[in-house]
């Protein structure tokens, strides 16, 4: 009797598996495309902006779909912004902060990029064909195909769901890097009227040209995301598949790729609602949504779509799916954004949007924004600006860009879309101010930001365990925030406590204690006993801030002291971060700190880990 039972049993949970993979097989799931555009920001689509362009093919997505007028990059540089929507995790809590660092995904989440829980739950995987998700990792992981050539056609099964990604580079900066021969052959100058620069760059022919010539990219854009739409209609696909348009971050124009204001981080994004799949989104056809986004939510977003749970570790929270509520998404009003090393060029920035409103915190006010990249200023436009600034030809807006840094900025972007004008000072808006340091501040120690950590130093103790480091140093990272919150007082107020970090027996507290001191320029000449004796400190991030600090207020050879480095240092992210010291100084001290550039000798050549 027994084993009749059992056996009785066993054929009703046979049934039931059966009955589970059958039914599990015909369940249609929807397709993701997602096509992308480098360095545009909505800004150059009339969709999007009075000033951009016509967009058609892309328009008409959004006619099917959904415009989303609040979307934002976390970074505005391209592998950071990658790493960031292929991991659905804010790059500065796993170390993958600076640009093309090749960092190694943290093991202990069991962290990995997000097509891999498509691919594992049946999904077809493509993608052509850019990676570069400034991550150690086989370029093929989650991916069926990963080449010029990878198309949703090669699978297998008609019926097998997909995911494709296409991105296209007709937009990317180095579009902008033409010659002034070529300039001078194409430009007509009476076709550049109707043309409207920031107004914090000078506005010349060469600035109207170089706008003029990124618009028609986007007419090139707008080409490539029509000729994908209709691939999909002839395959019939194209009421099964969800296609996200967006740019990679925002660009490019000079002081918007690579700088954390709207010009920089603010993207278009058009999604395209299959028929077939309207059950799953919870808004009508053209709807524009005001809500903020932000690439962190992207990949949760499509896992939700495809019924796939979230792994516990991603940051952010899905805007689409059939219990995502309209409502809810447009109540969302907050995005944070980051700004590390960008190629050579060393900066530690944070930002939070909240509404309209941009809070801007920069831990090394006293470096311009105008600081070299030699990449970014390939283009004219970026020359041009350069040679103006030297020749005195700007007014006060245009030459904010070759100035120190306020330590905080406060932007209107509904009444000042450029952000030129800071509100910080203003008592008028000194509780918003204040609301949102206190929100940005929070927000870094909850991730926690690992980008108060020099990258060298990073490399030296941080790594491989760096989600490891980031647990056990969180009482740490927060003792040295708050070092670096004492250049938002008086310098007066901050003094003690400055000298008191600047002896302590913690490397990074002195280090934090010497940035500081640096924010605050020459009112901090009377610091200069106690930072001398730091001029030989056993941590090399220290002498080079130390470096910083006498350029900065005039004191001895500086700059000998970052030759010295260049030239003994073996990590190249330590003669990376001497380097942007020595350009620096080179270029920012009135001709008083010049690099000598013959007694530069580095032992060690290239980027990134030692």
């Amino acid at each position: 009797m027994k084993l009749r039972l059992l056996y009785q049993c066993a054929i009703v949970t046979s049934l039931a598996i059966t009955s589970a993979l059958t039914f599990a097989q015909e369940v249609k799931r929807p397709n993701f495309v997602w096509i992308i555009s480098e360095d545009n920001s909505s800004h150059y689509l009339k969709h999007f902006s009075e000033n951009g362009i016509n967009t058609p093919n892309i328009s008409a997505l959004a006619e099917s779909g959904l415009t989303f007028d609040n979307a934002y990059s976390n970074s505005p540089v391209c592998s950071v912004a990658r790493t960031t929507l292929a991991t659905g995790v804010y790059a500065p809590s796993i170390g993958t902060q600076f640009h093309r660092a090749d960092a190694k995904l943290p093991q202990t989440d069991n962290i990995k990029l997000f097509q891999s829980y498509l691919s594992q739950n049946g999904y077809y995987t493509t993608n052509n064909a850019k990676t570069d998700y400034n991550v150690v990792a086989d370029e093929q992981q989650g991916w069926h195909q990963s080449s010029k050539q990878a198309s949703w056609r090669d699978r297998n099964n008609a019926n097998q769901p997909f995911f494709h990604v296409e991105t296209h580079h007709d937009s990317h900066e180095g579009r902008l890097h033409f010659k002034n021969e070529q300039y001078q052959q194409e430009v007509k100058p009476e076709t550049l009227a109707d043309i409207n620069v920031p107004d914090y760059l000078p506005d010349t022919q060469l600035s109207r040209f170089t706008y003029q010539k990124y618009l028609q990219k986007m007419v090139s854009i707008d080409g490539k995301v029509g000729t994908t739409v209709e691939k999909l209609r002839n395959d019939g696909l194209l009421e099964d598949t969800f296609i996200f348009y967006f740019g990679d971050h925002g660009g490019v124009l000079p002081r918007s790729k690579g700088y954390l204001f709207d010009a920089g981080l603010r993207v278009p994004l058009v999604v395209h609602v299959p028929k077939n799949f309207k059950h799953l989104v919870n808004a009508e056809a053209a709807t524009r949504v005001q809500g903020t986004v932000e690439f962190v939510d992207f990949a949760p977003t499509l896992l939700t779509l495809a019924g796939i749970e979230l792994p516990t570790h991603i940051d952010g929270k899905a805007f689409l799916g059939e219990n995502v509520s309209l409502d809810e998404v447009n109540s969302r009003d907050e995005s944070i954004a980051y700004a590390d090393r960008f190629d050579e060029k060393y900066d530690l920035v944070r930002s939070i949007k909240k509404g309209n409103f941009r809070y801007v915190r920069n831990y090394q006010s006293y470096l311009p924004n105008g600081l070299q990249n030699n990449y970014r200023n390939r283009m004219l436009a970026y020359q041009e600006w350069r040679k103006l600034h030297k020749q005195g030809k700007l007014n006060a807006v245009q030459s904010q860009f070759f100035n120190p840094k306020p330590v905080e900025q406060l932007f209107d972007t509904s009444k000042d879309p450029h952000e030129v004008n800071n509100l910080a000072a203003d008592p008028k808006y000194k509780q918003l101010l204040t609301n949102l340091r206190e929100r940005l501040h929070t927000r870094l120690l909850d991730l926690p930001d690992l980008g108060i950590y020099p990258e060298s130093y990073l490399i030296r103790y941080g790594m491989p365990n760096i989600q490891e480091f980031a647990q056990k140093n969180k009482a740490h990272i927060n003792k040295l925030f708050a070092i670096a919150d004492l250049s938002l007082l008086p310098f007066e107020q901050a003094k003690p406590k400055l000298k008191k970090a600047l002896q302590s027996s913690d490397p990074m507290q002195r280090y934090w204690a010497v940035t500081t001191a640096i924010n605050f320029g020459k009112k901090a000449n009377t610091l200069l006993s106690s930072i001398k004796t730091l001029a030989n400190d056993p941590e090399v991030t220290v002498r080079i801030r130390v470096a910083e600090y006498f350029g900065v207020i005039g004191h001895g050879e500086p700059q000998q002291i970052l030759t010295d480095i260049v030239n003994s240092t073996l990590y190249p992210t330590v003669a990376a971060e001497a380097f942007n010291a020595i350009v620096f100084l080179h270029d920012f001290s009135e001709g008083k700190y010049p690099a000598d550039v013959k007694n530069l000798k580095p032992k060690i050549k290239g980027r990134g880990i030692n």
